[in-house]
């Protein structure tokens, strides 16, 4: 029965199943969403990102066919009329949505069915009541922790197999009256060469899948959301209070960086708003502390001390990223990165900030060609739209995707 299979063989065998056991489990709905969702939507399918909340998606929704023919090819629906694809295609400026046409139904179910779940999640609090992100493991209500607790258990089948084997090939020898002098050891069947071979190979591959992985997510931090010195709540000033994003980060139209407001903008508006209630009043004392400002005078008599505030959005040092090209230039919304902030009472990384999101969004997002006059000499693309030829210049079409404009 075993002739002309060798241990090795069994061994090889055995060790590719964990690999097999993990695809497996990748094909679940959290995985699909990961690759093929999360760099449009936010992950709490609550907020909007570049794309809407996907949150109660399928109510939105009266005919689930269509709903599963937009999802896998959403420019064809819009070409029916329908009257909700056409609304939510003008809604978002007319960007195209990636098309996902080998998602099975199958694929989509689950899919869906993962958005409904994070959707209805109620967020246990964490420890001591701190507000801390959590990084995204891919989850899906498996940890990594399982598969390598199933892929230690298989390793140990394998050799239990691997000796099991070596017994019944010793016995057979010994039938046919060529065995050996000795039956073969746990030792020497570890020893064989093509399974030390195997083991190195899956171990640099193992190595290499985790370290560029753990590279890939360096610094970015979806959903961070840390406790700030202060307890500041954007959904009272951007939201409550509508004050523009720009009165407070007024570098973001002129400069790389957006910038932290300093205290002198906090005490434009806080030397006559001390607060109504204790709470605000202890967090707006802070600020008054921070600035060196006694209340009771009225003046900057005091040494300032500064506030370290926690940064939230960080990308890495060899990515550029200039706001003022985006917000004046762009006419990018401060939402379409970092999510509705004027909803948010602690504010937290809403976009994954990786460069797949970054692409995708210059790929669909239009360049207002027509009204900018730096766009004037791309004389070829004036002719084209004018022809009919192009519907719209996207930032893609005038060197978006250049490795040199974000990696010089």
């Amino acid at each position: 029965m075993m002739k002309g299979f060798s241990i090795s063989k069994w061994v090889f065998i055995l060790l590719l199943l964990p690999f097999g056991f993990n695809a497996q489990a990748q094909s679940d709905g959290a995985a699909l969403f990961k690759n093929n969702c999360a760099s449009c939507h936010n992950k709490n399918m609550k907020s909007k990102s570049t794309g809407p909340a996907l949150g109660g998606v399928q109510e939105r929704w009266e005919d689930q066919g269509l709903l599963y023919s937009w999802i896998r090819n959403s420019q064809a629906v819009i070409a029916t009329g329908d009257a909700y694809a056409v609304a939510l295609y003008n809604e978002y400026d007319k960007a195209v949505m990636t098309s996902f046409p080998r998602l099975t139904d199958e694929d989509i179910d689950a899919l869906l069915a993962y958005v409904d779940t994070k959707y209805n999640e109620v967020p246990a609090p964490p420890p001591g009541g701190d507000i801390a992100g959590t990084s995204e493991t891919g989850g899906g209500g498996t940890s990594n922790g399982q598969y390598y607790l199933l892929m230690i258990a298989l390793v140990a089948l394998a050799l239990i197999l691997a000796r099991i084997v070596a017994n019944l090939n010793y016995i057979q020898q010994v039938k046919a009256g060529n065995a050996p002098a000795e039956r073969p050891t746990l030792l020497k069947i570890l020893s064989n060469t093509t399974l030390v071979v195997l083991v190195i190979f899956l171990a640099v591959v193992f190595g290499a899948y985790k370290t560029v992985n753990n590279a890939i997510d360096l610094g970015r931090q979806q959903g961070y959301a840390p406790t700030q010195p202060i307890n500041f709540s954007h959904k009272i000033h951007a939201g409550i209070q509508e004050i523009d994003c720009q009165y407070c980060h007024d570098g973001a139209r002129r400069s790389k960086h957006a910038a932290i407001p300093g205290l002198n903008t906090c005490m434009n508006c806080h030397k006559a708003v001390q607060g109504e209630t204790e709470t605000a009043k202890t967090e707006i004392g802070k600020i008054y502390t921070a600035a060196g400002y006694d209340l009771a005078t009225q003046t900057y008599s005091k040494e300032p001390q500064g506030i370290e505030w926690v940064r939230i959005h960080n990308l890495p040092d060899h990515v550029y990223f200039n706001h003022a090209q985006h917000v004046v230039a762009g006419g990018v919304e401060c939402q379409t990165c970092h999510g509705e902030v004027e909803k948010m009472s602690v504010l937290e990384q809403a976009s994954p900030l990786s460069m797949g999101w970054c692409v995708n969004c210059h790929r669909q997002t239009e360049v207002n060609f027509k009204g900018n006059d730096y766009y004037k000499t791309w004389d070829t693309y004036h002719a084209d739209l004018k022809n009919g030829d192009m519907d719209k210049v996207t930032v893609e079409d005038v060197g978006g995707l250049e490795c040199q404009k974000c990696h010089y």
